[in-house]
């Protein structure tokens, strides 16, 4: 299989912790920005879901994202149906997810 390059992107515009992508092969984040579009102060929190184990661990947890600025998503290798997750501290604030990914990987 050969390993292809996509790009997920989302808007989060309520507090919900919202799945981003999901992995339906073994896959790589390879970067990412967590950015904030809003007019608000908010606080971020970035999750990774390990379907195998059912378990949940926490990448960031309620980082503070001032308007205009981002923070950079590391490098998270997923497994099949392994998923991103992100959350907004606000329900009125915005914002957008966007990864790079490296997915079929052998």
């Amino acid at each position: 299989m050969a390993n292809n390059f996509d790009e997920k992107s989302l808007t989060i515009s309520n507090a919900s912790l919202t799945d981003i992508y999901t992995a339906s092969n073994k896959s790589m984040v390879v970067t990412g920005t967590l950015a904030n579009t809003g007019s608000v102060s908010i606080n971020v929190t970035l999750k990774k879901y390990d379907a195998s184990g059912t378990a949940t661990f926490t990448k960031f947890k309620e980082v503070p994202v001032p308007v205009g600025s981002a923070l950079t998503i590391p490098k998270i290798v997923l497994n099949t149906s392994d998923k991103i997750q992100a959350q907004s501290s606000s329900s009125s604030g915005l914002l957008d997810v966007s990864l790079e990914l490296l997915t079929d990987i052998s």
